[in-house]
């Protein structure tokens, strides 16, 4: 086999040796959604403002526009007297000018007239009989926005492959963005395994058990902002086994086998995805544990991602949330490579590990801590518990309650 990795490596290294060797990010296909139906995918590329933000000076309080060296030295008892000589409407540009003792009245968003450089809030201010005593001095900007002050026209909004969430949804509404340009990748996923049968299987035969690894790697990917096909059960041969890839390439930009990535004579995957790669086998093992028995290949010439992902559940979902998802974000060229949120977290019990590999234990964080789930790579049901992993680096072996561990919110 091509390029193989006899011995397994750490997941930075490994994550660092495919990406090269495919020649991440690639130039991907790309389709224009409007906003709404964009929510939750990735940005095919750079979006940048096409006008300053806000587009006009404007008010952030209800009270006057005025000139800040008007106010100078104002307080209650020694006030600044200012003539009114307006009142700015909501939407509408002011079609007069503020200088020397002038002032004028303004709503919370209003735009600021020319030569007004601050607002009094109504509070500190009274009208009577057109003029205005202003008990409060206000500084240049208070009580306002410039023009381009939150963003100027060129500035980025969205980076390639950031994910359309609520907010940068709506950032893009305000600038003018009704659609937006997504990267149109699809993963397709399969299972494969004798003993593994459809989850409406009722009840599972004696011996087998339900698929619950399509589902969440289907999951994952909606979850962070990617398109999926599931293509269920492939029975574990070869043959069977290369026919449902390459439909599956010719469909999806990845394709990612769950189960038969271990040492056995039925199992096939490392074959499969080595048929489907002009690189060669990059990557059999991974230094970490659960998901060491990971297989990665590729195609520079067709743009295929392929792995085989261990069958257990907790090492099939580590192998993806730690691997597999920053790869495919290396893919698109987006620059938080990692899904999820990291944090540092005093332990609420010890969690004893092993030099050498990266380890991932499920957690759970209560009151501030984190208390590690009970876990082996079979589990299915200590990870709908978890609200991340504990990750034990290669140089920790134990990690004594009360220390602070890093916790990966997935």
């Amino acid at each position: 086999m091509r390029n193989f990795v006899e011995e397994t490596k750490l997941i930075d290294v490994c994550i660092g040796l495919v990406s090269d060797a495919l020649g991440f990010p690639w130039t991907l296909r790309e389709k224009t959604l409007p906003l709404d139906a964009a929510f939750g995918l990735r940005a095919a590329r750079e979006i940048t403002a096409g006008e300053p933000m806000p587009p006009f000076d404007r008010s952030l309080r209800d009270g006057y526009a005025l000139r800040s060296g008007a106010t100078a030295g104002a307080y209650p008892g020694s006030p600044s007297f200012l003539r009114i000589v307006g009142d700015i409407s909501m939407g509408e540009t002011p079609g007069f000018e503020i200088s020397g003792d002038m002032a004028a009245s303004i709503a919370t968003g209003g735009m600021l007239p020319q030569g007004a450089d601050a607002v009094v809030m109504i509070e500190d201010a009274e009208e009577s009989g057109g003029w205005l005593e202003v008990r409060r001095a206000v500084s240049r900007g208070e009580n306002m926005v410039f023009e381009g002050e939150e963003r100027r026209m060129g500035d980025v909004l969205v980076q390639r492959g950031d994910v359309i969430e609520c907010a940068r949804a709506g950032m893009l509404a305000a600038f003018g963005f009704p659609d937006v340009p997504v990267a149109d990748v699809t993963v397709g996923v399969f299972s494969t395994g004798d003993e593994i049968v459809p989850a409406d299987a009722s009840p599972a035969p004696r011996g087998c058990v339900r698929d619950s690894n399509s589902h969440m790697l289907c999951a994952l990917c909606a979850r962070y902002g990617f398109g999926f096909k599931s293509y269920g059960i492939v029975e574990d041969s070869l043959d069977n086994l290369r026919r449902a890839a390459e439909t599956a390439a010719s469909e999806c930009d990845v394709i990612l086998l769950s189960g038969g990535s271990s040492v056995g004579t039925r199992d096939h995957t490392a074959a499969v995805v080595e048929s489907l790669s002009d690189t060669g086998l990059l990557v059999r093992g991974i230094n970490m544990v659960p998901g060491k028995p990971t297989i990665i290949g590729g195609s520079v010439r067709s743009k295929k991602l392929v792995a085989g992902l261990p069958g257990h559940p907790a090492s099939c979902v580590v192998a993806a949330v730690f691997v597999i998802l920053p790869l495919m974000m290396r893919m698109i060229g987006a620059r938080k490579i990692f899904p999820g949120m990291y944090l540092r977290l005093p332990l609420a019990f010890d969690v004893h590990g092993r030099t050498g590999p990266d380890e991932f234990v499920p957690a759970r964080i209560e009151s501030g801590r984190i208390r590690p789930l009970a876990a082996k790579s079979g589990y299915v049901s200590a990870l709908s518990e978890a609200d991340g992993f504990i990750r034990m680096r290669p140089d920790v072996e134990t990690l004594r309650k009360g220390d602070s561990a890093e916790i990966w919110i997935w």
